[in-house]
């Protein structure tokens, strides 16, 4: 078992991270800098002050230090000193939350010299279910604010009440103030929608309230009042005290679902055959997603190359673990599954052993994800008569087995299947199968990258253009190679978004990485949102409407069922 305690990543760190997956995490279990930057709370200083301390400081935390700096030149009202170290951020920022975070400051810039709306845009294009508590907190003070100041007074209030949800009991109250306040000032037709379309009994009274307050009749408001205390007889509004509210930034944030020092664990092999291509690649993307997120659960990860999943698993449980990710290995991941295991699985690969509970999630780079992907966007294509091609080999019957389930359930009706031999067989198998054949509107290949440009080329001379060609991850090592984007024109791909597109973070694993191919990659990826889905893994599970949009695809669970939803695009547009 390797316990890793919480730490930062940067730039410039990451071969120090490769290093330490390698060989454990002792190489930085032990680092202890003298002063360690809390970005989202208060200011205490000059910018000058910042500024010495992001020369001095360790690599790991220039971006933390970067925040502060902004902040503070924004506070003086130097907004092109803060702008610089934005256009820095942004150049060096390495995984989507940073992104956010980012974002999220340069409204804070905008706000500050009073370019409101600007600062709005920014702030709407935040993915707040991903935020850790400190940022939520800022990001809906911020937005509370800014909301305000564009006469928006009804997602101001909004806003404020999100906050409330993610600060401790004695700073409730405040955030609670402040949303009365915004919500008097907003229109009565805005507040019969918002109370129409909330689910939050919390957020419904609010906005009752704020209704009954309009009323111009004072026997109408006290008969109305009356009604209301019955109906939310613990409503916080009803217990309210004056306290004026704090500065935003001096808000206590709290951690829902998983608590501060909570284990999580990890199954993973970090050590033998499968270490390199899948184990080291998971486990860096949850480092990096466990720096992200700037949460203190205790993350153990336990090698199961070395041990059994039954002792493994007496393991977790004597260290109290809270949830578990893992195993990946199939046979191991239907070990687990055996033992009932009584907290939570993230099991990263799938089984045909059926768990006793419902308290089980497959978040899988199993090819029968692609599959259902593919399904699902053949219909919003209103694809009738699909064909599939793949190899004839075990994983192509693994693959036109599960396509035909899933296309026969959304579709009552079955595929076409064609199968190739090999490379220098795909022209004569892929005639023997459309020769004479007009109706497919759909050829679904499965096949590497020059697979499925030979196989696309040769469907082509027997029934033209006349069908849409599509292709998933087995297609892809990234299009970051122009002679693989070109060999793939005008076929739909579709997966990952951490690998259709370009970021500033996937260029650094491919450096680190350098020959790295697609699933090393894709295993980053789902390692990094494994984490990111086990911490919100409650909120996912009460409400089928919440999402993570994650570096794999868009994350949600609906009766007890995770999906993973990839990314389409067409090559070359």
């Amino acid at each position: 078992m390797v316990n890793c305690k919480h730490f930062k990543l940067s730039t410039v760190f990451y071969t120090l991270l490769f290093l330490s997956v390698l060989n454990g995490c002792s190489i930085l279990s032990g680092h202890d800098s003298s002063l360690k930057p809390q970005p989202f709370t208060a200011l205490e200083h000059e910018s000058s002050w910042y500024e010495d301390q992001l020369k001095a400081a360790d690599p790991e935390y220039n971006f933390d230090w970067q925040i502060l700096l902004a902040r503070a030149y924004s506070n003086e009202g130097n907004f092109r000193a803060a702008n610089e170290v934005i256009e820095q951020m942004r150049h060096n920022f390495m995984t989507p939350l940073q992104g956010n975070i980012t974002d999220i400051i340069e409204a804070q810039i905008k706000s500050k010299s009073g370019n409101y709306k600007a600062a709005q845009r920014l702030l709407d294009q935040v993915n707040t279910m991903t935020l850790p508590g400190d940022v939520a907190s800022y990001y809906y003070a911020l937005s509370g604010r800014v909301n305000e100041a564009n006469g928006n007074y009804l997602k101001a209030g909004e806003s404020y009440l999100m906050l409330a949800d993610t600060l401790s009991a004695e700073n409730k109250q405040n955030a609670y103030d402040r949303a009365e306040k915004a919500l008097q000032k907003a229109p009565s037709k805005e507040l019969v929608n918002g109370f129409r379309n909330a689910e939050d009994e919390t957020i419904k009274g609010f906005m009752e309230y704020a209704l009954i307050g309009k009323s111009t009749s004072r026997q109408t408001k006290n008969r109305l009042m009356n009604e209301f205390e019955k109906k939310y007889p613990n409503h916080p509004i009803i217990s309210r005290n004056s306290t004026p509210a704090p500065d935003p930034e001096k808000f206590d944030a709290v951690t829902n679902n998983i608590g501060n020092g909570d284990v999580i664990a990890v199954f993973l092999p970090l050590t033998g055959p499968y270490a390199k291509i899948i184990g080291n690649p998971i486990k860096m993307g949850i480092i990096n997603s466990y720096r992200d997120r700037g949460v203190s659960v205790n993350l153990k990860f336990y090698d199961t190359s070395s041990n059994s999943i039954s002792s493994l698993y007496s393991e977790a449980n004597a260290d109290k673990a809270k949830i578990i990710i893992g195993p990946v290995i199939k046979e191991e991941v239907s070990d687990l599954l055996r033992l009932n295991p009584s907290v939570p699985v993230i099991a990263l690969n799938q089984t045909n052993v059926q768990p006793n509970s419902n308290n089980v999630y497959f978040l899988t780079l199993a090819p029968e994800n692609d599959m259902y992907n593919a399904v699902l966007e053949m219909s919003n294509d209103n694809i009738q008569n699909p064909m599939i091609v793949a190899p004839r080999n075990e994983k192509g019957d693994r693959i036109a087995n599960s396509f035909n389930e899933f296309w026969t359930q959304a579709k009552h009706s079955g595929i076409s299947l064609c199968y190739y031999n090999d490379m220098n067989s795909i022209e004569n198998d892929v005639k023997g199968c459309l020769n004479g054949y007009k109706t497919f509107d759909a050829i679904y290949i499965y096949g590497t990258p020059l697979e499925t440009s030979k196989i696309r080329d040769s469907a082509r001379a027997y029934i033209g253009d006349s069908s849409t060609y599509y292709a998933g991850a087995k297609s892809n090592d990234g299009l970051t190679q122009s002679a693989i984007a070109q060999s793939l024109y005008g076929i739909k791909l579709g997966d990952q978004p951490w690998m259709i597109k370009d970021s500033n973070a996937k260029k650094k694993i491919q450096e680190l990485l350098p020959k790295a191919k697609g699933d090393t990659l894709r295993s980053f990826a789902i390692g990094y949102d494994a984490l990111n889905l086990a911490l919100h893994l409650k909120d996912l599970s009460a409400n089928e409407d919440q999402k993570i949009r994650g570096l794999s695809g868009d994350i949600s669970i609906s009766n007890g069922s995770l999906k993973r939803i990839i990314t389409w695009i067409k090559v070359g547009n």
